[in-house]
């Protein structure tokens, strides 16, 4: 999904050099004040503009590249002369924010297990901190956890992120309460969530720090893509430094959350109970028969008429690929096993590129 706003923000400079140029160009008093007026308006409720949508598959942008030797890094090529510091997605949020690990970490919890359990949202906040850490590059330090999504240029508007601003927004008014950076904050919901949802308990470490501004994001195309198969995989989740076991438990958070064809493009929920952490998603991919079919955003999908689920083909790339295909069996017949597997690899997801920046580990 590609967002889209007509509304630009304007630098300081920029309003100075607007409204120097009025002043040599009004002649008349009454337009002078009409000018003024004008540029107030111009100026005044950026927090209110709205986000368009366009539905297209997550693709890799022209140059990009995920090769194991490197990765193609475009961070920088959003900057632009003359433009003002960019606006959190969290309108009364300053960005950059870091997290004052003091901060009452119990409340914290309390107000994102009311929130998602009132909003039955637990899987959109998996995916939401799952997309900010998951661009990380082992090779060159960048991308990882860093809150990147929270501007209207970047990252928020990869295909692969379309509809998380959803997940944003339900955490605008818990952003707003504590002294959090919201890379914090996604990593702490997305780990609350997994335990509301019946999933392990999953450590949780702060400290993250938010990038300033979109200049900062990276390239397009570091993130899995639903419609290709195993080489793809090892290329992303490789990229990031997992093994093909991390590969498995990693695409197991499918077992919760469903595809939103106004969104990715695919359509459907893996399980049958997608609000339920369990098993069930290796279960039902040993078990069940897949036929393909294409939804009606034109993305090639398999299906299970007899439960209604869905399978992509990187789902089913855990089935053929040998490999892959051990953990899957292990999984599916184990739910501990799976359980404590991912426990171990999600937070390492999270804390991708932070190991050695001094975490904090959270008692709650």
């Amino acid at each position: 999904m590609l967002h889209l706003s007509n509304h630009e923000y304007v630098s300081l400079d920029s309003k100075r050099a607007r409204r120097t140029s009025l002043l040599q160009k009004v002649v008349c008093g009454a337009c002078i004040v009409a000018g003024a007026l004008l540029v107030v308006a111009t100026f005044s409720g950026s927090s209110n503009s709205k986000l368009g949508a366009v539905a297209i598959r997550a693709r890799s942008m022209p140059g990009a590249t995920m090769f194991s030797r490197g990765c193609a890094s475009n961070i920088g090529r959003l900057s632009t002369s003359n433009r003002a510091p960019q606006l959190s997605a969290f309108s009364s949020i300053t960005s950059p924010t870091k997290t004052d690990l003091g901060l009452d970490w119990s409340s914290l919890k309390s107000d994102l297990v009311d929130m998602i359990k009132s909003n039955q949202c637990g899987p959109i906040m998996i995916r939401l901190s799952w997309h900010d850490a998951g661009t990380y590059c082992k090779a060159d330090g960048t991308g990882g956890a860093r809150g990147a999504q929270r501007f209207e240029e970047g990252e928020s508007t990869h295909g692969a992120n379309a509809g998380l601003k959803k997940a944003i927004d339900l955490l605008a008014d818990i952003q707003g309460k504590y002294p959090i950076s919201a890379s914090d904050l996604w990593a702490a919901a997305s780990i609350v969530a997994t335990e509301v949802m019946g999933g392990p308990k999953i450590p949780f470490r702060a400290g993250r720090d938010d990038i300033p501004d979109a200049t900062q994001c990276v390239e397009e195309g570091r993130l899995p893509d639903g419609d290709k198969g195993a080489d793809h995989l090892r290329t992303v989740f490789g990229r990031m430094g997992f093994s093909d076991k991390d590969i498995v438990v990693l695409s197991g958070a499918h077992t919760v959350g469903r595809c939103h064809a106004d969104r990715s493009g695919f359509d459907g929920a893996w399980t049958e109970a997608p609000l339920q952490w369990d098993n069930g998603y290796f279960k039902n991919l040993m078990t069940k028969d897949y036929k393909p079919e294409t939804t009606e955003k034109g993305n090639p999908q398999y299906r299970n008429s007899d439960a209604d689920v869905i399978a992509l083909e990187t789902d089913l790339a855990l089935t053929t690929d040998p490999e892959f295909k051990k953990y899957t069996e292990l999984f599916a017949s184990d739910a501990d096993a799976f359980n404590k597997a991912y426990a171990e690899t999600y937070q390492k997801l999270q804390e991708l590129g932070w190991e050695s920046k001094g975490l904090q580990e959270i008692a709650w």
